[in-house]
């Protein structure tokens, strides 16, 4: 009897496991929804505030710009806000 809840107390604590990881990986967002913020490519002299609104925009966000980063902002990143 011993042997069997100590299998059922690993089964369980996998599937807990395997449904948390799941909802990390997937952000946990409605289908079509953008969260809040999003920063990814550093902006460069090719991709700017203009290509990244546009690119934000087609990931349905309401607009996209170079942010600075650091203390000086030494590094600029496209991102993305609803």
């Amino acid at each position: 009897m011993k042997m069997e809840s100590s299998k059922m107390l690993v089964v369980f604590t996998l599937i807990v496991l395997i449904a948390v990881s799941s909802d990390l990986v997937s952000g946990n967002l409605a289908p079509g929804e953008a969260s809040d913020e999003l920063c990814f490519n550093p902006c460069t002299p090719k991709l700017g505030n203009n290509e990244c609104n546009t690119i934000c925009v087609n990931k349905k966000y309401k607009e996209g710009s170079c942010v600075g980063f650091g203390i000086p902002p030494t590094f600029k990143y496209c991102c993305c806000k609803n």
